[in-house]
């Protein structure tokens, strides 16, 4: 009898991390879109998998009571996190899947709030919002007919949920912003904000994160394209977002001026770590001619000097390139007939001087990437 139970007990227990893994059902229907979310910066937001978040978490003085406090946007598929029913630890949501297709789909409006934006999830069962602008303000059902007397059956929807397509905030991108907007510490001081500034663009999160790319969105269902959820700024493809940086060359007698046009309708790079870079050089006679390298960063700190951003109520600096903004840099080099001009802009997930002070090595967040380039002939 005792084994019958044993037995029950972990039936159960293998029911439950089945169910908890959220990713699991959407990948039956969807490999291509659950293979390119793998590649996602969603899929590794958690301190298991992102060593920027785990060396700046090791050293939260918050980590000494055990009392984990990122749960909301770094990890919010860990349901018994966010419930506070356990203590943040290893486990197979953390490392697979701690922001869910799920969580994403199933934000119905997001609550905005000076410290930080809040997302609200639907209560409604199996509902998910999506955008596709044929079919905008509309919702898809599943339903099932049959026809000449039951020997033919049309399906239409999916079976295990209903996509609703009325959602404002999946194609205008404020779907994004309860996470993606801003955020102040307990002094009440913001150490990170997009100042996001529409103006007259048309372009949104959504728009330019999740672009349409080829492929089937589903297995049951032929579509020519689908909305691409491997898109982060880094990952191994930055040419996707490379579109939205305009770089020019204005030569003149006394050197030559480099413009940065950010078309984006947010701060580049505002994160407290980050640090945005432009490298030019010159090539002239068979021979490689650096130029000064031109740094853009917001540094935030407290007494003068930069600090972890729990300790911060001060901007030290700020040059970072904000939204639909045009940056020139000046350079007192006279260029020949004949030179080419090779402009680099690009970025460190972690400015090198705070990855060696948080010890860490990981080239993917330490190495300097290339957003986008250009080469100017003369």
């Amino acid at each position: 009898m005792k084994s019958w139970i044993t037995l029950l007990l972990l039936l159960a227990a293998t029911s439950q991390t089945y169910a908890a893994l959220e990713n699991t059902t959407c990948k039956s229907c969807h490999p291509v879109i659950f293979e390119e979310y793998q590649k996602s910066a969603h899929s590794k937001s958690s301190i298991y998998k992102d060593a920027v978040h785990k060396a700046v978490w090791d050293r939260h003085p918050a980590k000494a009571k055990g009392d984990y406090t990122c749960a909301k946007c770094h990890t919010p598929s860990d349901h018994d996190v966010m419930s506070g029913k356990s203590k943040l630890a290893d486990n197979e949501i953390q490392r697979t899947e701690p922001i869910s297709c799920q969580q994403c789909h199933k934000i119905e409006s997001v609550e905005k709030h000076t410290k930080a934006n809040k997302n609200i999830l639907t209560t409604k069962p199996k509902t998910f919002f999506s955008a596709d602008k044929a079919l905008k303000g509309t919702k898809v059902e599943f339903k099932e007919e049959s026809s000449f007397f039951g020997m033919l059956t049309t399906k239409t929807g999916s079976p295990y949920h209903d996509i609703d397509y009325s959602n404002e905030g999946y194609y205008n991108g404020d779907s994004c912003m309860g996470c993606h907007s801003h955020k102040q510490n307990s002094k009440g001081f913001v150490v990170c904000d997009l100042e996001v500034k529409q103006g007259d663009s048309k372009e949104s999160c959504v728009s330019c994160h999740l672009p349409q790319v080829q492929g089937s969105l589903a297995n049951q269902k032929e579509s020519a394209t689908h909305a691409f959820h491997g898109q982060s700024i880094h990952n191994n493809t930055p040419a996707l977002l490379s579109k939205y940086i305009k770089l020019s060359l204005d030569k003149s007698a006394n050197g030559f001026n480099v413009s940065i046009k950010n078309e984006a309708t947010h701060t580049l790079f505002p994160q407290p770590l980050r640090l945005n870079q432009l490298r030019v050089s010159i090539e002239r006679d068979g021979k490689i001619i650096e130029l000064k390298t031109e740094s853009f960063a917001r540094v935030i700190g407290t007494d003068g000097k930069a600090s972890m951003p729990w300790l911060a109520d001060a901007i030290i600096s700020d040059t970072s390139i904000k939204a639909l903004e045009t940056r020139t840099v000046n350079y007192a080099d006279v260029l020949k007939e004949g030179d080419t001009v090779v402009v680099k802009f690009g970025y460190y997930v972690v400015n090198p001087e705070a990855a060696k002070e948080l010890e860490i090595t990981d080239k993917s967040v330490t190495e300097f990437v290339v957003l986008t380039k250009k080469r100017f002939s003369i």
